[in-house]
């Protein structure tokens, strides 16, 4: 007890001692002020192009100094890239000048740029700091792949400070070292894995990806490299089916085949997966790949359709193989008994697969599923308007409408009414592509892309003008309750287009 009481008032003489150290000063002293600056002629953010000139002419006040002699001070500029990355690229020293007056070669990227200001007598640093986008003419936009006399080539819709402006051949353009060769098929970008985007392009004879930022190439960049089988000279894909939402994750279809790739797990693009669970021989694949995530297991989800027994297929747990569906109300998923005409997903309804089908008797059916339970939820006759000689489709991820098209015009499909109405009449010209353009970045962080979710691209081409320059793409708002198409942007000078895919940020 008496110890305790012994603690007691040793730690309340240490408290009284600390209070008493901590009494303030009431002596006298003199406070010398220290020369500072104030900055101005700067301003909060700025966006400019790789390569351009760049120039501040800052107004710097010292409060003690009003002479402001630059000899007295050292300047530094500096960008921090707020993407972060390895320590060397991080930071980029840009100056050791009182203004900026550079060429900008730092990589492509959003930055914090310092400007540091350090009284040499004081030795003292004041600083300021602003926000710089680097871009290039490259550096964001729609990439298209056109037939050109019966070759292919690249053209580019280029966003650039919030303006588009079109590029005619975009590989001759930025000087890379690519020249397609063959008919086109495709053009693809998607994270090829988590740090590093892939711009595929295909054509009839090869595939290749290109720097995402130069579009300069090198021949690893062949698909070969990215397949562990052996493959034959001229193997390319005929396209992709990403995982939108998760980098490193895609499917490959390659002429009746389907190869699966999975960077995390480290599942390459090898034997082809069109081989069903059970069975011994592989199967032909139509061409087209509905790839999603599962929402809960977040894991790939594709469905297939064998084009021999006319029956769809999915693929799931990272597997070498697929396999059925089980039975359900609407149609028999193993034995539909019709040819499929096209399939896509559309987040309409909560996610459902959409396919198009046809007959012996050439009758076109709609069928729609889920694709991760697949529940049936839509079996019916499409009785509308030249449905027969549809040749093109997209469906609406807002309204579920189904859109198509019969060479020169555009008609919409209301599956609930099942009515249909024309809604473009392109005359002479032959539409070419429908599609209406996921993006992977459609969170708050990206509303822009949000935005053009529900833009119809319709993409056509006039036979009367000559081939390298008539081509168009168009964009059209979808309006509620069957109402007429909104015209938006529109862009010319390409060629026959057959593919187009964004480049994002």
């Amino acid at each position: 007890m008496l110890k305790n009481q012994y603690i007691k008032h040793a730690l309340c003489v240490l408290m009284l001692l600390t209070a008493l150290s901590c009494k303030k000063d009431l002596g006298n002293y003199s406070y010398q002020e220290i020369n500072s600056v104030d900055f101005s002629g700067i301003n909060p953010d700025y966006n400019t192009i790789l390569g351009s000139r760049f120039q501040l002419n800052p107004t710097l006040k010292f409060s003690q100094d009003n002479s402001g002699n630059a000899d007295r001070y050292a300047y530094e500029w500096f960008a921090i890239n707020l993407a972060g990355g390895l320590a060397a690229d991080v930071k980029k020293d840009l100056a050791k000048t009182r203004n900026l007056d550079i060429v900008l070669q730092i990589p492509p990227g959003t930055y914090r740029v310092y400007y540091m200001v350090t009284d040499k007598e004081s030795g003292v640093t004041y600083r300021t700091t602003f926000k710089l986008r680097v871009e290039t003419s490259i550096y964001e936009g729609w990439m298209l792949m056109s037939e050109v006399s019966g070759n292919a080539r690249v053209d580019m819709i280029s966003k650039i400070n919030d303006q588009y402006t079109t590029i005619i051949d975009v590989l001759g353009t930025t000087g890379s070292e690519l020249t397609l060769k063959g008919k086109p098929l495709s053009v693809n970008c998607f994270n090829y894995t988590p740090a590093i985007f892939g711009i595929y392009l295909s054509t009839d004879q090869a595939t290749n990806r290109i720097d995402p930022e130069t579009f300069k190439w090198k021949n690893t960049y062949n698909l070969s490299y990215e397949v562990v089988a052996n493959v034959p000279a001229g193997f390319h894909a005929d396209f992709f089916a990403p995982i939108k939402l998760e980098a490193g994750n895609s499917y490959m279809y390659s002429g009746g085949n389907v190869y699966y790739y999975m960077y995390s797990y480290q599942i390459n693009y090898g034997t082809p997966i069109n081989l069903v669970k059970g069975e011994s021989v592989g199967f032909r694949a139509a061409p087209f790949v509905v790839a999603v995530r599962h929402p809960t297991t977040l894991e790939a989800i594709a469905v297939l359709f064998d084009t021999d027994k006319k029956r769809f297929l999915k693929h799931g747990n990272d597997e070498s193989n697929v396999s059925t569906f089980s039975a359900n109300s609407l149609f028999d998923f193993n034995n539909v008994g019709m040819d499929l005409v096209h399939m896509e997903y559309s987040p309409f309804n909560g996610g459902d697969v959409f396919a198009v089908l046809k007959n012996t008797a050439g009758k076109i059916f709609l069928a729609r599923f889920n694709a991760t339970t697949g529940i049936q939820t839509y079996f019916q006759e499409i009785q509308a308007t030249e449905i027969g000689l549809a040749n093109k489709f997209a469906v609406s991820p807002v309204y579920g409408y189904l859109f198509y098209s019969t060479g020169d015009k555009v008609y919409e499909y209301d599956t609930s009414l099942k009515t249909s109405k024309l809604m473009i009449d392109k005359g002479a010209e032959v539409i070419s592509m429908l599609k209406f353009h996921e993006f992977s970045r459609t969170t708050a962080s990206r509303p822009y892309y949000q935005t053009r979710r529900n833009q119809l691209m319709v993409c056509s081409y006039d036979p009367a003008l000559t081939a390298d320059k008539n081509g168009k793409m168009e964009l059209f708002e979808v309006p509620s309750l069957n109402g007429d198409l909104v015209k938006g942007e529109s862009y010319t000078g390409f060629g026959k287009i057959v593919s187009v895919d964004y480049r994002e940020r």
